[in-house]
């Protein structure tokens, strides 16, 4: 006899007695979760040989900062950052990642990093305040990664992320990035319109952006707005309204006292912060963005 989870309505089952019976006999069934789909992040593999090893240190560290727009925070960073510093490694490289909390710390931190293939326990679990650990594993997919902090033996990874603990892992393709073909059309001598297309080197102009939410009270986070889907801010690489102009575009247009964008605060240049920039590229040059969606939202 089971009960639905839906409608708590009971439904009676008839089984095969007598299999279950045998079954019995043979001692019963037993769930297994086997591990070894994913490999331990241990650093003395022997696949590890004649691989470039990529060392990647960070430090979990939480310090006030700045919001720009809704005052200051108390930020849990990797390393006084947020985002965290970029990890770019190239397909087949040995990432060898440590991060150390320091002995003041209030909490233990983690580190979960997506670009790997490894189990998350233990490897991604809690470095205690005053304490480091190192783990090491082959970047084998390219591809734009999140790293945040773990969730293991950590309470409120929710809070840690969504205050400040994310980064991303940029594993670039062993062979290089393809050609961008760009198509469009043309006219040729004769008036007869053709397909024109246009090749462009893998090389590029590369922008990243991570997206996130803050959820704050008193500039600590909220967990209660979390849950509400009660934005404080949104981010983007960890500053709200980044990419918007402000002064330093009045200028570049000739009137400092224009308020060209009025969301944005209009600030002088000797405050020498919250000075948002747009994201410039000339016509005709191949662009790559690598985003990262960090937060409970989509």
């Amino acid at each position: 006899t089971f009960t639905a989870q839906l409608n708590a309505t009971a439904f009676d089952v008839k089984s095969d007695v007598s299999a279950l019976q045998k079954i019995r006999d043979m001692g019963g069934l037993e769930l297994v979760m086997p591990g070894a789909f994913a490999a331990m992040g241990d650093c003395d593999s022997a696949e590890f040989a004649g691989r470039t090893v990529v060392e990647f240190p960070l430090t979990g560290v939480s310090i006030t900062l700045p919001t720009g727009l809704a005052g200051d925070f108390n930020a849990m960073t990797f390393s006084e950052q947020i985002p965290g510093p970029t990890l770019r490694v190239t397909q087949g490289d040995v990432v060898k990642m440590t991060l150390t909390v320091p002995a003041d710390e209030a909490t233990p931190h983690g580190n979960d990093m997506h670009a790997s293939q490894v189990t998350a326990v233990p490897t991604f679990g809690a470095v205690q305040p005053g304490t480091s650990k190192t783990y090491c594993y082959i970047a084998e997919v390219p591809g734009v990664y999140k790293y945040h902090c773990s969730g293991v033996n950590v309470a409120a990874m929710d809070q840690h992320v969504l205050q400040g603990m994310y980064g991303i892992a940029i594993v670039d393709p062993i062979d290089g990035y393809s050609k961008l073909m760009v198509e469009k059309t043309a006219v040729n001598a004769n008036g007869d319109v053709y397909r024109d297309r246009q090749f462009y080197s893998g090389d590029a102009l590369e922008f990243s952006l991570q997206y996130n939410q803050l959820y704050l009270t008193d500039g600590s986070y909220d967990q209660t707005k979390m849950f509400g889907h009660q934005h404080t801010l949104t981010v983007v690489n960890g500053q709200a309204l980044g990419y918007v102009p402000n002064m330093i575009h009045n200028l570049l247009n000739g009137d400092a006292d224009a308020n060209i964008f009025v969301l944005q605060p209009w600030n002088s240049m000797d405050l020498k912060q919250y000075q948002s920039q747009l994201l410039f590229t000339p016509v005709g040059v191949h662009n790559r963005i690598f985003v990262e969606n960090q937060g409970n939202e989509p």
